[in-house]
């Protein structure tokens, strides 16, 4: 295969690259040319007719990572790449609820509620829990924990711990209260298409249909309604791509599922995985630091990374110690 597309790719990532049907785990290690990968494979796929633009789904963590994929995809292919739908969780899950938002029991022009209006909410809500008193709880903390809670599919309290006796309280309060404002907040983006596709055979059989290559950047840091939605968007024809690195998941702290990535082979049958292990980036020193301390891990996915070039081979990396994070961030703002 000589498709221009190809042009300048490694082995590992032209193996990725070639890949066309069946779920794909891409282990991209740091600086190892993930984005290259994704532009070329998406670009092949289109040119090569083994799917139509618009039916290729590629779900970015940020809106700035969708726009860098299309504009390089339509620097080779065209205007045939503006049909591409490529952009975050978020703006996916909006997309569906505005094409069936009489099914998902939306007026035409629902409002998407941002944090700080959802904690004022909270906060009025909290009033009636505990006497008036709408400060005697921290909005925010209760703001995560009902994520977790509609995650889950929670609706009670399974302990004595306040926090979670005020969400119980606060939760049906709070749907009813977006109901009556016909507003969607961050989390109903991901959780109402999961309700619709999860309750109405037809909507997903479209959904499916209309996108018939699916591709995950980023998928380290997913979260379980995150992967419940794509699983119901490719379970039938199970073109699922997905790109990530485990040793690079750093959003624990905000709901990402490390096992999503973990126990992806586990879960699709017949899953191609292919390591990009070639570092672009860094000097053979930090690449041996960096592969000694993550091998230390033993929950993850065994990759080592090598440099490619000999870019700063004769730098060596320096270890920091400071006193506190003040000190720290002075230090790295003065570099």
């Amino acid at each position: 295969m000589n498709s221009h597309w190809l042009s300048g790719l490694n082995l590992e990532q032209r193996e990725a690259a070639l890949h066309n049907h069946g779920p794909l785990l891409i282990l991209a290690g740091a600086g190892s040319g993930k984005t290259t990968v994704l532009v070329a494979r998406s670009g092949r796929l289109i040119e090569e007719k083994i799917v139509s633009p618009k039916e290729l789904c590629v779900m970015t963590f940020t809106n700035k990572a969708a726009r860098e994929l299309k504009t390089r995809v339509r620097a080779k292919l065209g205007t045939l790449a503006e049909s591409i739908w490529a952009g975050t969780f978020h703006s996916f899950g909006l997309k569906i609820l505005r094409e069936f938002y009489k099914e998902a029991q939306l007026p035409k022009t629902f409002g998407i509620l941002d944090p700080g209006d959802a904690a004022s909410i909270v906060k009025e809500i909290l009033k009636d829990f505990h006497h008036g008193d709408k400060t005697a709880y921290d909005a925010e903390r209760i703001l995560s924990l009902l994520s977790h809670w509609r995650e889950r599919g929670q609706i009670a309290s399974a302990g004595v711990d306040e926090y979670d006796q005020a969400v119980e309280w606060v939760l049906p309060h709070y749907t009813k209260r977006l109901r009556q404002l016909g507003m969607v907040d961050f989390d109903g983006l991901i959780l109402k298409p999961i309700e619709l596709m999860e309750k109405n055979r037809e909507i997903k059989d479209r959904l499916q249909s209309s996108f018939t290559q699916v591709m995950v950047d980023e998928f380290q840091d997913t979260n379980l309604m995150q992967m419940r939605l794509i699983h119901l968007l490719t379970d039938s024809h199970h073109n699922l791509s997905v790109v990530g690195d485990d040793d690079q998941s750093i959003y624990g702290w905000r709901g990402a599922c490390i096992k999503n990535i973990l126990d992806f082979p586990k879960h699709h049958k017949n899953c191609k995985v292919v390591r990009l292990e070639q570092n672009y980036r860094s000097s053979p020193a930090i690449l041996e630091v960096a592969n000694s301390i993550i091998a230390k891990n033993n929950d993850r996915h065994k990759k080592v990374l090598k440099a490619a070039g000999k870019v700063g081979e004769n730098t060596l990396p320096q270890v920091l110690v400071f006193e506190n994070e003040i000190e720290e961030a002075e230090q790295i703002a003065g570099e």
